[in-house]
């Protein structure tokens, strides 16, 4: 059984996708090892009603899965620094499409632009 988490975002394609590689290449021991962070990509059928459940007008998503399970502890961490380069009012995280998993902490994101 797989553990994916799914950034909805509000910026679009280009801008996410900016971030996620940025984030790649700042935290490459959690994104290019126990996690793999996939690009971002658009919606798809019912994603952004999905997305607006969870409480954000999303223009895109990506996906984030564990690859090494024994290495779980680093999802947490990962998912708040995730947070912290979108910036909260730019980004939802939920696990799989079912749980909401907020940030610690509210952030305003790196500006990337």
């Amino acid at each position: 059984m797989s553990i994916s988490y799914y950034g909805h975002s509000a910026l679009d394609i280009a801008g996410t996708q900016r971030r996620i590689d940025y984030l790649r290449t700042a935290r490459q021991d959690w994104f290019s090892g126990p996690l793999e962070l996939g690009d971002a990509r658009p919606l798809g059928p019912f994603g952004a009603e999905i997305a607006r459940d969870f409480g954000i007008e999303a223009q895109c998503l990506f996906a984030l899965h564990v690859r090494d399970k024994a290495r779980i502890a680093t999802v947490h961490p990962a998912l708040d620094y995730i947070y912290e380069v979108f910036g909260t009012a730019h980004l939802v995280v939920s696990w799989e499409m079912d749980e909401l998993r907020p940030p610690i902490a509210p952030s305003a994101g790196l500006a990337l632009d």
